[in-house]
């Protein structure tokens, strides 16, 4: 830094001082100009999202998701061929959701409790030793539909403390960075996360044709293994919190008291996001399918394109607010989520369009991406405005909540939406979900603009 000139010493008198008190008249001696020291140049700082922490948290996360989807796509295949029905590894999935939704906000309890980057090591080392466990049983026994629902349930327990602890570490790292930052670090995650689920769905039927189950299972331990190995080397600190260290019940009711009395806001915003959740997920996951594969008559290779068609516009969404997060604002959701509805409609309209089933299907796809780049806009701007107006001590358990509501809301938007579409007709199913999305934009339009408040 800069420095100023030496000043002369308070203590030091001139020597003929010393001598005699006549005064002096020889011309006093100028001081010579003293050289002045040149600033030194100080180390840049790295970029926060160029750090070594997200680096690794975000390397972790990619590899551990790789290797769950892996699995599953190749779980499903195998419980497919061995019993010739889809609906018994549908049935475990269904199994393992429910402790999920139950033990969820324990899950953000303990991710407040102790050091994330602790927890996120231990986890991915409980998986792989799980899977471990199962390809020995496999390996040795054979096929059992009970050892692979044991290890599906196992795994959803792990997965239980797995969301909350990454979500709450995330802000802990950026928070100081502000909003900009952290929304586009929850981008390029999700883009992570997007890549992670895509691989295994364009390359896990040709992988489990060509090497069956157990290599398979081996690469998932591998996954799993390899991204503990990498978490161990985050630098990470224990949560922010009161030395008293409350029960876990206490812990969440003092979520509870945060969410419905200092902060509402952030309480409506996690409603929000589950009915969109709902909405969301029922035409998307359940209409798509059953409108392409059973009323328009295309094989599962046709179908197969589409849905990778729509992903790609997913994570191009997550490519485009990455650039613009520094832009993007709570008070852009208005107006985002009516584009989404507006998205909605013509999908109703492409169901009712003449001159065949390929230029429905066309037209279909065609909006259904620009509606899944919006809905990923949505995201990166309504994840991050929720943790960095979270208290790091709550962090945990208000994202456990709002991940609990959110997997509540998926199985009952399906259910939903699956009698929607075996009763109505799929065009007014989906314009009529269009207009609910625009109405909720609008009604919520007020939360938006005085979200602070």
């Amino acid at each position: 830094m800069p420095t100023t000139p030496a000043q002369p010493s308070e203590t030091q008198l001139p020597a003929a001082q010393h001598e005699t008190e006549q005064p002096n008249t020889s011309p006093e001696p100028q001081p010579q100009p003293q050289p002045q020291p040149q600033p030194q140049a100080q180390p840049k700082a790295a970029h926060p999202l160029r750090s070594r922490n997200f680096i690794l948290l975000v390397a972790g996360q990619g590899i551990s998701l790789f290797g769950n989807m892996m699995l599953r796509f190749a779980m499903s295949m195998w419980v497919l061929d061995e019993t010739g029905s889809a609906t018994a590894f549908a049935s475990i999935l269904a199994i393992s959701f429910v402790p999920m939704i139950l033990g969820a906000p324990f899950g953000g309890v303990l991710a407040d409790r102790m050091n994330r980057r602790t927890l996120m090591v231990i986890l991915d080392a409980a998986s792989a030793v799980t899977v471990a466990l199962a390809l020995v049983w496999f390996s040795a026994a054979g096929f059992s539909i009970i050892a692979v629902g044991v290890m599906q349930v196992a795994l959803s327990l792990l997965g239980i403390f797995e969301t909350p602890t990454v979500e709450s570490a995330l802000p802990q790292m950026l928070r100081q960075y502000g909003d900009a930052t952290l929304n586009t670090s929850a981008a390029i995650v999700s883009q992570v996360q997007q890549v992670s689920a895509l691989i295994p769905s364009f390359l896990g039927g040709a992988a489990y044709s060509f090497f069956g189950i157990r290599p398979m299972m081996a690469a998932s331990v591998a996954a799993f293994a390899g991204a503990a190995a990498i978490e161990c080397f985050i630098r990470l600190g224990m949560p922010e919190r009161d030395e008293e260290m409350p029960t876990p019940l206490d812990d969440l009711k003092a979520a509870l008291r945060f969410l419905t009395r200092e902060k509402p806001n952030l309480l409506k915003m996690v409603l929000l996001a589950s009915a969109l959740n709902f909405v969301v997920l029922g035409y998307g996951a359940v209409g798509y399918a059953f409108v392409i594969r059973t009323q328009w008559g295309f094989d599962a290779t046709v179908y197969g394109i589409a849905d990778g068609l729509i992903s790609v516009a997913a994570l191009m969404g997550m490519i485009i607010v990455t650039m613009m997060a520094g832009r993007l604002k709570i008070g852009h959701m208005t107006k985002i989520l009516t584009l989404l509805g507006l998205t909605v409609i013509p999908q109703g309209v492409a169901c009712m369009l003449p001159g065949g089933n390929w230029t429905r299907l066309t037209a279909l796809v065609a909006f259904a991406c620009i509606g899944d780049a919006i809905c990923s806009c949505a995201n990166i701007i309504a994840v991050p405005a929720i943790q960095m107006r979270t208290p790091d001590a709550m962090l945990g358990k208000v994202m456990a909540l709002l991940s609990a509501l959110a997997m509540c809301m998926q199985p009952l938007g399906q259910m939903a939406y699956g009698w929607a579409f075996d009763h109505l007709p799929a065009a007014a199913i989906f314009i009529a979900s269009g207009a609910v999305l625009i109405a909720m934009a609008l009604l919520s339009a007020s939360l938006f603009a005085h979200f602070d408040d």
